[in-house]
């Protein structure tokens, strides 16, 4: 298990890293107009909360804009207000997703003393699982919410840039040889999305041997591409230092 503590700089270069991905979309999940006031925030998150719970207690074939109003108590109405309609619900929530993955991928990341292929994989994927196990909800939304052409992009598109962030990351950190081609991490990514969606297709609680053995296929994958240092593990201040954080 990777051991973890907290450097300030190395916690720059990671939030940096993987929030850049996270804050420079291409595109909008949900393309909704964002509230302003607090009182329509609220009003909105609970119209979330409502979705979120009627998708994990009877699945997306429940979810429909007034048995969504009917359990947020909010007039129908109002709903489409803030969502255009179903899909519209399922975007915002996937997006909701996507910001907490990130964030918790961060300061996952972050908190590591030593960086290697390993540890970084290995580190990625216990924070996917940590939160799967913390919000069951998130297993249902980004494995089963892809239901338009346009949330499948959002969330490929969202992908490929963390897969080429974490790639800018891994050469510059000197974990990846230089000519490490950026569609490496890009398939890592996409081969990491299908191994925890098999792993998670029958239990929320996730099959602990199809994660170990995806995460082996992607470690000795990578390994191919890494540094001996990229192998054998990187100090975080002199990660630090590669990128110039003081």
């Amino acid at each position: 298990m990777p051991a973890y503590h907290r450097n300030p700089s190395c916690v720059q270069v990671i939030v940096d890293a993987v929030v850049t991905a996270r804050l420079t979309p291409t595109r909008s999940a949900s393309g909704r107009r964002r509230p302003v006031q607090r009182r329509s925030r609220e009003r909105v998150e609970r119209i979330l909360s409502a979705a979120e719970q009627l998708v994990v207690s009877q699945g997306f074939g429940a979810l429909g804009t007034r048995e969504v109003a009917l359990r947020a108590d909010v007039p129908v109405a109002t709903l489409y207000q803030y969502f255009a309609d179903r899909d519209a619900i399922i975007s915002a929530l996937i997006e909701r997703h996507v910001t907490s993955m990130d964030g918790r991928i961060a300061a996952a990341l972050a908190s590591l003393t030593s960086y290697s292929v390993r540890t970084v994989v290995e580190t990625t994927v216990e924070a996917y699982r940590a939160a799967y196990l913390e919000r069951p909800s998130y297993v249902v939304l980004w494995f089963q919410g892809r239901l338009s052409a346009g949330i499948a992009a959002y969330i490929r598109e969202h992908d490929e840039r963390l897969a080429d962030e974490f790639h800018r990351f891994a050469t510059t950190a000197g974990m990846l040889r230089p000519d490490a081609d950026p569609l490496v991490l890009r398939l890592c990514f996409e081969i990491s999305d299908r191994f925890l969606e098999a792993a998670y297709r029958h239990d929320l609680g996730g099959d602990d041997r199809i994660v170990k053995e995806g995460v082996e296929m992607i470690v000795a994958h990578l390994e191919r591409y890494a540094t001996s240092a990229g192998v054998a593990g990187i100090p975080a201040d002199e990660i630090a230092i590669r990128w110039g954080v003081s």
